[in-house]
């Protein structure tokens, strides 16, 4: 559950119980209230009638004259009666019930007549019981229409109130989310401390304690690194003794062991390929330093590369161009270690003889610099392709004569993803296998 919605769901229950508790309160001090101003209407309804009796000078033996009682005109709910002593009506409301109210007693009282509540105020006063009622019914509709009146307000406050709260919230967490966003925009290398500027105060230990962090986890990468570029200097030195061993010994050695040291420095050779790729994988997934900065010429790196193959392999490799040249994202050392890489998969699987085409496309529309390695040897089928880049995997039940370590394709996808490009592969018609890089353009400022 987001803190948001936590809040908002803490803030609107105990919003809620508090004001119901405040609205039963509320209601229960209101009907009582409510009850003592309409018996204090009926008490004084009661007192008025007996006070226009007065001032009549009506006598109980005059209203026996009477030939019916009098009656006149009431509202729902609300009745008057009045009765002589010996209980005779002499007048009444429209609105009284058939059957009279039991007035012997004074004072208020409730009564059922008809399966109805009322409550009721008997006055006597001259000869006469003068009673007022109104329907406890009545009353209570009252209350209720009156606490719809109070409570549409008060539950449009509430929700209005919440939905405040929300926005509220949402505004107050606005650094979170900047921070979130900020932290997903990085490159997964980057250990760049997270700049404070703007932090509300309530987060500047969060990224004091993440700075802390990308520091100690820079620091050990760099020791990592230190440590890799030591083992591989280290490693170096016996091998090239080693194989520097094995040269002399096969000048002077006799034939049958000249075939054997001619394996032993194949072997060497492999082994110190072997330690080279590993050397360029962990480069290619360590932190970049500062100094790695964007490659500012693609050609320049392609013919790099190409200057560094043997002569009977440059002459296999068919270069086309299209465009003018660009910038990319990776630098300049990686990238060569990624076409490096790509051209000596497919000089190695193609046989002797057969050509390999690189391509290189500059689509300034797109901002994107295609490389494209074309060879016509065995392939790949389409489940080889999907294993093709696992380290230390190698497609040799497809490949006549593969000396790699299966690194090749996995250094290449290392650094690419680093460098935010793209890396596929893809069978060409016919015969071969095709690898494509796809990198982004930058402007270099000088």
């Amino acid at each position: 559950m987001s803190l948001r919605l936590r809040a908002v769901l803490i803030a609107g229950v105990a919003l809620t119980l508090l004001w119901a508790l405040a609205a039963a309160w509320m209601l229960r001090d209101m009907h009582g209230r409510l009850d003592r101003t309409l018996d204090q209407r009926l008490e004084q309804s009661a007192r008025m009638v007996s006070g226009l009796l007065q001032r009549s000078a009506l006598m109980p033996e005059d209203m026996d004259r009477l030939a019916s009682p009098v009656t006149v005109g009431g509202g729902q709910g609300i009745a008057c009666q009045i009765r002589t002593l010996r209980g005779e009506i002499v007048a009444s409301t429209s609105g009284a019930p058939p059957m009279a109210f039991d007035a012997s007693t004074p004072g208020f009282s409730d009564h059922q007549v008809d399966g109805q509540a009322w409550r009721t105020y008997t006055l006597q006063f001259d000869g006469y019981n003068i009673t007022t009622a109104d329907r406890i019914d009545e009353r209570d509709a009252l209350v209720r229409d009156i606490l719809l009146a109070a409570g549409i307000p008060f539950l449009v406050a509430l929700l209005g109130g919440l939905l405040a709260l929300w926005v509220g919230i949402t505004r107050g967490l606005a650094p979170l989310d900047a921070l979130r966003r900020m932290l997903q925009a990085r490159d997964a290398d980057s250990t760049r401390p997270v700049d404070d500027i703007g932090t509300p105060t309530e987060l500047r230990p969060v990224l004091g304690a993440l700075n802390g962090l990308l520091e100690r986890l820079a620091e050990s990468l760099h020791q990592q690194r230190a440590f890799t570029d030591a083992a591989a200097h280290e490693l170096r030195t016996p091998l090239t003794v080693v194989d520097t061993h094995l040269q002399v010994a096969r000048l002077s050695a006799e034939p049958e062991a000249s075939q054997s040291l001619h394996s032993a420095g194949e072997g060497v050779r492999r082994l110190r390929r072997t330690l080279d790729q590993l050397m360029a994988l962990a480069r290619a997934e360590t932190p970049g330093s500062v100094a790695d900065d964007p490659c500012d010429s693609v050609l320049d790196a392609v013919n790099d590369v190409l200057a560094r193959l043997q002569p009977e392999e440059r002459n296999r490799v068919d270069v086309c161009v299209s465009g003018s040249d660009a910038a990319v994202a990776i630098p300049h050392s990686m990238l060569s270690t990624a076409l490096r890489n790509l051209l000596d998969n497919a000089l190695r699987y193609s046989g002797d003889e057969l050509p390999v085409a690189l391509l290189v496309c500059f689509e300034p529309d797109t901002g994107s610099v295609r490389i494209e390695v074309a060879d016509r040897g065995p392939g790949m089928d389409d489940k080889d392709m999907a294993n093709a880049g696992q380290r230390f995997w190698r497609g040799d039940h497809r490949r006549e004569g593969s000396e790699g370590a299966g690194l090749g394709l996995s250094i290449v996808r290392a650094i690419v993803a680093r460098h935010g490009g793209g890396f596929r592969l893809q069978a060409r018609t016919g015969t071969g296998l095709s690898a494509v890089l796809e990198l982004r353009m930058v402007q270099v400022h000088g």
